[in-house]
């Protein structure tokens, strides 16, 4: 999360896998650790914001962003500390602020 904050050009990298880097935050949403969700969560409210201006986080968001939504939602939906709401809730809002033709397919 913090490279991602001081350093978003890091996701230009080439030797960057930027699907496995989003596949583990998706992951790390289901962790049973609240402080690892809350961590997780925001490093997805600070990588959907660059999604129109990197576009291999674009392009990885596009393709696997069903699967975040579908984790978010199993979040929300119970498997998550009521206390981690707002911090999904923050996701949900990026979503629709940044991926919103994406999101209503989805």
């Amino acid at each position: 999360l913090q490279a991602l904050k001081r350093k978003p050009d890091l996701f230009l990298c080439s030797n960057l896998d930027v699907k496995a880097v989003f596949q583990c935050g998706v992951l790390s949403l289901k962790f049973p650790e609240a402080p690892t969700v809350k961590a997780s969560c925001g490093f997805f409210t600070e990588l959907l914001p660059r999604c129109g201006e990197i576009a291999p986080v674009g392009q990885v968001v596009h393709e696997n962003g069903k699967v975040l939504l579908q984790a978010v939602l199993e979040g929300v939906g119970g498997q998550a500390s009521r206390s981690l709401m707002d911090h999904f809730a923050e996701i949900l809002f990026a979503l629709n602020k940044h991926c919103f033709s994406y999101l209503s397919v989805w």
